[in-house]
Order: structure tokens, then C-alpha cells, then sequence
């Protein structure tokens, strides 16, 4: 019995979290790199590049190449990677320090940093340790799903959290230069903006986002001449205008209900959808009574969180991580009852377990894939969100500064 209560307190520490943050992170890395050193194919080969475990780092530090070398990032590049670079001309800027290294040690850097970006996001919001611990534990299963894709979800996740943190302390300058960062690896990274509206100051905090939007945008000019840099810009729009229309296969609100009550989706359907969702996100803004108050606050945070994952056209399962970080915020922040548990444990079940091992595979292949039904139970948090939002009046408190 003292055994398993000293491995529970263990379990409760920050600093046995870190390092199982570490190990996983690093291991899933090694991982990837076993797979590409005993690939039946020739490094170099079409078949090895198609078949590479690590192809999206390869796309990642390689365009922090591009980038120096003058050549065009974005379209593809067979002879390095499969797949297209869909991030701003300023991304290889947040790869440099990892792409000076050689590869199989660059990938082990990145994805142990992106696990403790997210790591230290959650140490530093200003809630109880018990309710971190929770969070961490969480959201793991999750995180390694989109460590072993070599993706930056984990990251673009810390950075809403940390726009979070930034209003709550006053910090109205340093969460714009998070938010303009953050929408510049992932255009979605500008709805964490939204937070600006429940905090004072707000005409300083649009004026500094303008500005450090404007610093971001202008950063590659370190490398590249103006005119080069408003041709990368062209070919990032493009990209994105082209994978908007060749998207089929994502896992957003918009595909699971065109795959479940089996109607065509079109870009018009598809638009309106989102647009619908738009204004349900900003109903809960009729309650500015409440804005100061902190399970506001969070669960607003939480909301920001999943709706940026779910209703994005190009989501697949490593993004999650950005919607589960939500749904264990909006767990620690709720009252508990039975319903938000059982909401809680299907979402770990089919959201974060579906796309692991020890989720049966005939279950994921005929039903949660087609039907998009990793979506299903943050779709359903995400109501329940909204709808505790602008349904319960909070009384007002002061705003911290600190």
C-alpha cells in the first residue's frame, strides 16, 4: 500500500511530468529517425522520401533553406519531401535554431521542445497544481500523436494558453507578439485575438498587435530582398487557396455531419457552416458582465481552444492536441457532475485513444475515420461551452495585473 502511494505522489509531481514530457517526446523522435535508418529503400530514393517517417520536419527544415537560398518554398519539392509547405515565409525562423543541426538530431530538439512548449503553457497558467497535473496527464496521449507526426500543434496549443496568460497579467504587448506569431505558423492562430475583448487597454493591445504583425511579416527581409519576399507571400496564399479546395478527407464539424447524414459538402455549405459557427462563437460576448471573472475566462480560453480545431477545413488527428489542451481546460474549470465526466472519458476514448494502438483498428477504419467521429465528443464540449457561456451570469471581479 505505501508503495502505491509513493507512485501516486510521484505521479503528482511537476518534476517527474517533466521528464515524462522529455523521454516521450525524445523517444517518439527516435522512433521516427529507427524507421527511416532501416528503411528497405535508398536514402535519397522517391520510394524512401514518400515512405520517411520524418518528412515533415524534412518540409520544415528545408524551408528555412529555401528561404536563405532564394528559391521558391512553397509548390512541391520531390526530391526532399512529398507533400507541400503550407506555413508563412516567416515559419523558418521559428525552425532555424533546430535547422542548423543535422537532421536526426534537429527532429529530437524540435519535438522535445514542442512537448515543453505546452508543458511550461500549462505550469504557468495561475490555476491549482492538482488541476495542472490533471491537464498534463490529459492531454499526453494526445501529444504523442502529434509528436510521432513531427507536427507544431503541440506549440500553436502553448501559444494560446500563453496569449492567455500574457492578458491575464497586463502583458498586452507580449500577448500580441504571441498572437502575430502564432498567424504566422498557423493562420488560425489569430482567433486567440478574441481574448483582447475581455481585457482594459484594449486600443494598446491593437496597436501593438498591428506592429508586431507588421515586424513578423517583414522578418524574412533578413535574408531576401522586398520583391522576393512578396512572391513566397503569393505562393503561401496560393497554397492555402489550394488546399482549401482539394481538402476531402479532414476530420472537422463540417465533414463528420456531411459523412454521417451523407449530403455533399460544397465550399458554399461548407462557408456557411463556418460562418454559423463564427456567430456562435461570438454570442457568449453578450455577457461582458462577466469577463472578469475566471471561470469565464477559462472556459472562454477552453472555447477558443476546440473551435479553432474543429471547424478548421485542413484538420487532421495530430491537430488535436489543440482541441483536447481545450477540453481539459474546460474539465478543470467546470463543475464536476456526471454528465462532463462521461463527455470527458469519450473524448479521451475517441478522440485521443482512436488514433492509438490499443483502440481496436476495424472500429477506426470503418466507423471513426469515415464518419469523422474524432470530432464527435469535442464538438459536443464545445456546445456545452458555449452554452454554460451565456447561459449562467457570473459575478464581475477585478481583472489581475499581476
Amino acid at each position: 500500500m505505501k508503495k502505491f502511494d509513493s507512485f501516486i505522489l510521484l505521479l503528482k509531481k511537476p518534476s517527474f511530468i517533466f521528464w515524462v514530457y522529455v523521454v516521450v517526446s525524445a523517444g517518439a523522435a527516435v522512433h521516427l529517425e529507427l524507421f527511416d535508418v532501416f528503411s528497405p529503400y535508398r536514402e535519397g530514393s522517391n520510394d524512401f522520401i514518400m515512405n520517411s517517417s520524418m518528412n515533415n520536419y524534412s518540409i520544415y527544415q528545408d524551408s528555412f533553406l529555401h528561404l536563405i537560398h532564394h528559391e521558391n518554398m512553397y509548390g512541391y519539392h520531390w526530391s526532399e519531401y512529398y507533400d507541400w509547405y503550407l506555413y508563412s515565409p516567416s515559419f523558418p525562423f521559428l525552425i532555424m535554431p533546430f535547422a542548423v543541426f543535422p537532421k536526426y538530431v534537429g527532429v529530437v530538439l524540435w519535438c522535445v521542445f514542442n512537448a515543453l512548449s505546452l508543458y511550461y503553457a500549462v505550469k504557468w497558467l495561475k490555476i491549482d497544481q492538482s488541476k495542472k497535473v490533471f491537464i498534463w496527464w490529459f492531454i499526453l496521449p494526445e501529444l504523442l500523436i502529434s509528436i510521432q507526426n513531427v507536427q507544431v500543434n503541440p506549440l500553436v496549443a502553448a501559444m494560446f494558453i500563453l496569449t492567455f496568460i500574457a492578458f491575464d497579467k497586463g502583458k498586452v504587448g507580449l500577448a500580441a507578439l504571441v498572437i502575430a506569431c502564432s498567424m504566422f505558423i498557423k493562420v488560425f492562430g489569430i482567433v486567440g485575438a478574441s481574448l483582447f475583448l475581455l481585457y482594459p487597454q484594449k486600443f494598446k493591445f491593437i496597436g501593438y498587435f498591428i506592429f508586431w504583425s507588421a515586424v513578423v511579416f517583414l522578418l524574412p527581409l533578413v535574408f531576401v530582398p522586398f520583391s522576393e519576399l512578396m512572391v513566397q507571400y503569393q505562393g503561401w496564399y496560393n497554397t492555402i487557396i489550394s488546399l482549401h479546395s482539394t481538402n476531402v478527407n479532414d476530420m472537422s464539424v463540417m465533414q463528420m455531419l456531411s459523412s454521417i447524414l451523407h449530403f455533399s459538402m460544397s465550399d458554399a455549405l461548407r462557408y456557411s457552416m463556418q460562418g454559423i459557427a463564427v456567430l456562435l462563437f461570438c454570442v457568449k460576448y453578450v455577457r461582458y458582465k462577466s469577463f472578469g471573472d475566471e471561470q469565464f475566462k477559462h472556459l472562454f480560453l477552453a472555447s477558443i481552444l476546440i473551435w479553432t480545431t474543429i471547424f478548421n477545413n485542413a484538420v487532421e488527428s495530430p491537430s488535436f492536441v489543440i482541441a483536447i489542451t481545450g477540453v481539459s481546460i474546460w474539465y478543470i474549470a467546470e463543475t464536476k457532475n456526471k454528465l462532463n465526466l462521461v463527455l470527458l472519458i469519450i473524448a479521451l476514448v475517441l478522440t485521443s485513444f482512436s488514433h492509438s494502438d490499443i483502440f481496436p483498428r476495424y472500429v477506426r477504419d470503418h466507423f471513426v475515420d469515415p464518419y469523422a467521429l474524432k470530432c464527435l465528443p469535442c464538438f459536443l464540449i464545445w456546445l456545452k461551452v458555449e452554452f454554460e457561456l451565456i447561459s449562467h451570469k457570473r459575478a464581475p471581479a477585478q481583472v489581475s495585473n499581476v
